[in-house]
């Protein structure tokens, strides 16, 4: 209300009182007229206010209601003033919380009240209020950053997984791969991988830097760190990351169109599975690494240690089949030359004839169909074949922990206990000895004594290889009683058949140790189709012991579905199909439990004379990442 609204209030109320005042009096000298003392005595108003006295005051009423009213309305302007003050006081604090709850609305959280400004419950209410948005918007923001870093780490892993898959038999082409996708996905400038290389020599191993990107451009760069070396050496050796942001200038230089400079951070990550060091990748940056890019580089680090071991067991294996091919042609030729010197010798003597035909098979018997047994180094029985029960006429429960004593005559004990003496240094037994079946019978085998030790040089096992040579010491007996000329060119035979077997058996049991402590699993059938060699690896893969499949044909290891519908099982394990030979390949296995698990199956073929097999080298493609 403005200044002159108060006066004219003021005015009006004192008027107002005035005239109240002026009717009073009016009406009290009105009724003093007409009283009896002012007719008895007659005459004007001054009689009147002679003989009434009290009329003075009431001459007064009008300047007295005046007063009067002016009080009254004065009261009511300071009420009418108050309320006006409070009224503008509560419209600018509406204002100021609209103007503040409006900046809010719009994200403003800088917005501040005035320093001046009450603090009532209602702007503590406000200020409570914009705290709460502004920590809230922090979380949000946090929340949306560690999204985006754990979508950034996910989409990440899943592209060098499909990466890792693609490129698996080239050490140098996945090395590229693998750190110009690092440089291009974290946004770096450069980036090298060292592999390790370890000598098969007495020469110390060291780091060779495979692969080496800068500016997504890459280099070809020679060079050699021995172990425990540098930074990359410190970083295999302690088997951890290194993270570096305090470079020194004379580390690395990073050339672009530009110039040269020095980065600001530098990352070292060790290749580790199983807590065995493959290699590792270093990683330079103008900017810091954050944290989760650190540990993304890790578990990188873990998928390609892990492909790296199956690229070189994968060379390794290769390596291995080619020497066996080799080994099995010039076993072919061996035993062409064999048949050969044979067929002389019939020629020669016709007499000779049935004995050389037996020999044959003896040898063949040796080759196909050997007597094979495992046991403990004091001579305790582990497993033993179906030709071992067969030839010394056993049932399984009969031998179940027993000794190899029980097969020798009580004058030949002593001599087991040397063989047993000698295998346990270490050495290898081969020769002929003499053996006695369950019913007492006398036979001699062709022996081969082999131990099997583990990664620390601990003998874990005797592998035992023998063929029945029975009939042949009785044909030597037989033909010693020949004439000389005969004796002479059977006993220069016969030395052939035992250097011809011993070399047969040295690579059969080189062979079969090695396949068996492969990483991969490994099986091999014979023409029909029958499991005749099954590796742990292959028990761990499928679920079933060796001696559930041995002997069995190959189909049961795989589903109905897969042998029907898959044109690479169904030639596997069809005996009369075109098998496809050298070329991987992806199929489904079915595994003890019923499950199908992918693999990846490689098969390899060799032919002995008239024997035909087939070996199979198996990876499983499921990897763990994390």
């Amino acid at each position: 209300m403005k200044k002159t609204d108060y006066k004219r209030i003021l005015s009006k109320y004192s008027l107002r009182g005035f005239a109240l005042g002026l009717i009073l009096a009016a009406i009290v000298f009105l009724l003093s007229f007409d009283a009896e003392i002012f007719q008895h005595y007659g005459g004007g108003f001054g009689n009147l206010l002679a003989l009434m006295p009290g009329l003075w005051l009431v001459l007064l009423f009008p300047f007295l209601f005046a007063i009067i009213g002016y009080q009254v309305a004065n009261v009511f302007v300071r009420s009418i003033r108050k309320q006006n003050k409070r009224i503008k006081r509560e419209a600018g604090k509406t204002k100021m919380v609209l103007g503040f709850i409006d900046s809010l609305r719009q994200g403003n959280l800088e917005e501040s009240l005035p320093d001046n400004q009450r603090r009532d419950a209602l702007t503590k209410a406000l200020i409570k209020l914009r705290e709460f948005m502004v920590q809230s918007k922090k979380d949000q923001e946090q929340r949306r950053l560690e999204e985006e870093q754990r979508t950034w780490v996910t989409q990440g892993l899943a592209q060098f997984a499909e990466l890792l898959r693609k490129n698996n038999d080239n050490l140098e082409e996945l090395s590229y791969n693998i750190i110009h996708y690092l440089v291009n996905y974290m946004n770096i400038n450069q980036g090298g991988v060292f592999l390790l290389n370890q000598p098969t020599s007495g020469d110390e191993k060291y780091f060779e830097m495979t692969a080496c990107v800068a500016y997504e451009r890459k280099k070809f760069a020679d060079k050699v760190i021995g172990w425990g070396e540098g930074l990359v050496g410190r970083c295999a050796l302690e088997k951890s990351t290194i993270y570096m942001t305090d470079v020194p200038e004379d580390y690395v230089n990073i050339t672009s169109g530009l110039g040269e400079a020095t980065p600001k951070a530098v990352l070292l990550v060790p290749l580790k599975a199983n807590e065995e060091i493959y290699g590792v990748i270093e990683l330079a940056s103008f900017h810091a690494f954050e944290q989760f890019e650190i540990e993304f580089v890790e578990k990188l680090g873990e998928s390609i240690a892990l492909t790296i071991s199956t690229v070189k067991t994968n060379m390794k294996t290769s390596k291995l089949l080619k020497e066996t091919q080799i080994q099995a042609e010039k076993m072919a030729q061996q035993e062409e030359e064999l048949r050969q010197n044979l067929e002389e010798m019939k020629a020669t003597q016709e007499e000779s004839e049935r004995q050389a035909l037996e020999m044959q098979g003896i040898l063949d018997a040796i080759d196909h169909a050997a007597i094979s047994c495992e046991f403990e180094t004091d001579g305790t029985l582990i497993s033993v074949n179906h030709n071992f029960l067969s030839t010394f006429k056993y049932r399984p429960e009969e031998i179940e922990d027993q000794n190899l004593r029980i097969f020798f005559f009580k004058e030949d004990v002593g001599e087991l206990d040397k063989i047993l003496a000698q295998l346990q240094e270490g050495q290898n037994f081969r020769g002929r000895v003499r053996r006695r079946t369950k019913l007492g019978e006398e036979i001699y085998l062709l022996t081969t004594y082999s131990p099997v030790v583990d990664n620390d040089g601990e003998i874990m096992k005797i592998l035992s290889l023998e063929n029945d040579v029975t009939e042949q010491v009785q044909m030597e007996e037989a033909l010693k009683r020949s004439k000389d000329e005969l004796g002479v060119m059977l006993e220069e035979a016969r030395n052939e058949v035992k250097g011809h077997f011993k070399e047969i058996e040295s690579v059969k049991i080189r062979n079969e140790k090695t396949l068996e402590g492969a990483l991969d699993a490994i099986i091999t059938t014979n023409k029909e189709g029958m499991l005749e060699f099954f590796n742990a690896a292959a028990e761990k893969l499928w679920g079933y012991n060796r001696s559930e499949v041995l002997g069995e044909h190959v189909s049961n290891l795989f589903s109905k579905d897969a042998v029907k519908n898959d044109t690479f099982v169904s030639a596997f394990v069809n005996s009369n199909g075109s098998k496809v030979i050298g070329e991987r390949k992806e199929v489904p296995i079915l595994n003890k439990y019923g499950e199908e698990v992918p693999v990846l199956f490689l098969l390899s073929d060799a032919e002995v004379g008239d024997d035909h097999s087939y070996t199979a080298f198996i990876q499983n493609v499921e990897v763990e990442l994390f």
